[in-house]
């Protein structure tokens, strides 16, 4: 019995010296716990530049990506992309360098109201244009509204936003008979958040399109 005792007090000892470090601290540390929920300018989540369709679906489940062929720019062609969580509210768009093979990401997307993905600044779909000039501390240049390429944003005025891989569109959102400025700033024409119309569209006018471009360069 003595014997049996000694020997699983000789394990204890050597299973605590294996887990704690010269000072006596625990060495063991947690696994770091990703937001997946979070877009930075290398990140969406857990998806990174070098991922393809097998890492996607290790991410998030198999189940949860779904090929499509949609309508392109203007419906002019088709496009093969990649949807993760469709049809929810966490649902992201995958777009493809090499749509054939779904090796290389070229940018991905989200645009639902209720979308939980956020920027490390709090941006997200919903937050309005004066939230967005605020973080960048420069004007903001973007075209007017209510066509095809309406509330793109074209410039950030060498602000902080000027060189992010995070891009933004914009969405005038809901019309009342209160907003005397709503028509100057639809057609394509170009604005800034310099324009008076602009400066008192500021809380009205909402950030409603999300992505991340891994190689900016080539869109």
């Amino acid at each position: 019995m003595k014997k049996l005792l000694f020997i699983s007090g000789i394990i204890f000892i050597l299973y605590a010296c294996k887990n704690k470090s010269g000072d006596g601290k625990p060495t063991g540390k947690p696994e770091a716990i990703t937001d997946s929920t979070l877009v930075t300018d290398s990140t969406w989540g857990p998806i990174t530049a070098t991922d393809d369709i097998t890492a996607l679906q290790k991410h998030f489940g198999a189940e949860n990506v779904k090929d499509e062929r949609v309508c392109g720019p203007e419906c002019v062609d088709s496009i093969d992309i990649t949807f993760i969580y469709p049809e929810t509210s966490r649902q992201i768009r995958i777009h493809w360098q090499d749509s054939a093979y779904h090796k290389k990401i070229g940018f991905i997307e989200a645009w639902d109201s209720a979308s939980p993905y956020h920027t490390a600044a709090g941006i997200r779909c919903g937050s309005t244009l004066k939230e967005l000039l605020s973080l960048n501390g420069s004007k903001i240049t973007f075209t007017g509204f209510g066509w095809d390429y309406g509330g793109f944003i074209q410039g950030y005025g060498n602000g902080k936003l000027e060189k992010s891989n995070i891009g933004f569109r914009l969405d005038s959102g809901e019309w009342d008979s209160k907003w005397s400025d709503a028509d100057s700033l639809m057609g394509d024409v170009t604005l800034d958040t310099d324009v008076p119309a602009v400066k008192r569209s500021l809380d009205r006018i909402k950030v409603y399109y999300l992505s991340l471009s891994f190689y900016p360069d080539e869109h």
